[in-house]
């Protein structure tokens, strides 16, 4: 699945094109794209906007806002799993938040894992997705290919293993990369997402067969 990482104008704008399955969110994206707005915000907002599913983030410091996510909800005519939760992924901390959000019936992504015991911790708690962060990685001089593949592997051994969705993405040629380790979904930057469904035909076929069509 291919997601945006953004919540701009022209992230809604694209994400209305079926290619795209849904906006991610953290609270530094919220800070550039809607300043002022806070986790309920962003809620409200894309409960309107198509998508399969969309990524907000909450808080290991502070709970309150677990309540008004539930209260939202409870209100509202759509399924719980059209939000994930992204959860910064300090296991213990996060450990007391996970069933609460289980009990409401929104989804959990470990976000930031840069860790096997990170991951695995994951896996134990059973969330659904596992958001890496691959050029934070190798800025942080750790082998993120090899991580990568070894949480896949990981995940392999287990039949509820979250899905790997991959973050950080600063180019076309790292979401390729991140594709043929065997990720299971993308988020990219606005800018690399207009590019990255843009069609490709060096042997000019598309003008070719729309000159060649016939009803």
């Amino acid at each position: 699945m291919l997601y945006i990482d953004g919540i701009c104008e022209k992230s809604v704008e694209l994400v209305e094109q079926p290619v795209f399955a849904g906006i991610t969110t953290n609270p530094t994206i919220l800070k550039r794209d809607r300043p002022g707005w806070g986790l309920m915000d962003a809620m409200k907002f894309l409960s309107k906007v198509p998508g399969e599913r969309h990524f907000v983030q909450g808080s290991l410091s502070s709970t309150e806002w677990i309540q008004k996510v539930k209260e939202f909800i409870k209100k509202s005519d759509f399924d719980p799993e059209f939000f994930t939760i992204k959860l910064p992924w300090d296991p213990q901390k996060a450990s007391n938040i996970v069933p609460q959000l289980n009990d409401i019936g929104v989804g959990v992504c470990a976000t930031a894992v840069y860790t096997l015991q990170q991951y695995y911790a994951a896996v134990s708690m059973e969330v659904e997705y596992v958001a890496v962060y691959f050029d934070r990685m190798v800025k942080a001089g750790i082998d993120a290919d090899l991580r990568i593949t070894e949480m896949l592997d990981i995940g392999d051994w287990h039949s509820n293993a979250p899905r790997i969705i991959a973050a950080s993405i600063k180019d076309i040629e790292s979401a390729n990369k991140l594709i043929s380790l065997g990720v299971h979904d993308l988020t990219l930057p606005i800018e690399i997402a207009a590019e990255y469904v843009q069609g490709s035909f060096p042997a000019d076929d598309l003008n070719r067969f729309e000159a060649d069509f016939k009803l």
